[in-house]
């Protein structure tokens, strides 16, 4: 039998925005490394062009751009790079 699971995709696309960003490092950290698995998985299987691959690099981006966030609120300054 198949057990049909969520993507990471369809956990996020479910979150608001304002309790994504309430999110904690390792939480976010942990969503991140499972896009990355998702978006390794399709390249070996080469469906790069598959909605399935581009919404998992649409999150991945969403979430790398929600850690950038987090981290510019922790750390105040300036930053070059």
């Amino acid at each position: 039998m198949v057990k049909h699971t969520k993507s990471v995709y369809e956990i996020i696309h479910t979150i608001p925005v304002d309790s994504m960003i309430s999110l904690s490092f390792p939480q976010l950290r942990d969503f991140e490394k499972r896009l990355k698995e998702e978006v390794i998985a399709h390249t070996l299987k080469r469906r790069q062009k598959t909605k399935e691959y581009h919404r998992a690099v649409l999150a991945l981006r969403w979430v790398q751009g929600i850690i950038r966030i987090k981290k510019m609120d922790k750390y105040p300054g300036v930053r070059h790079g």
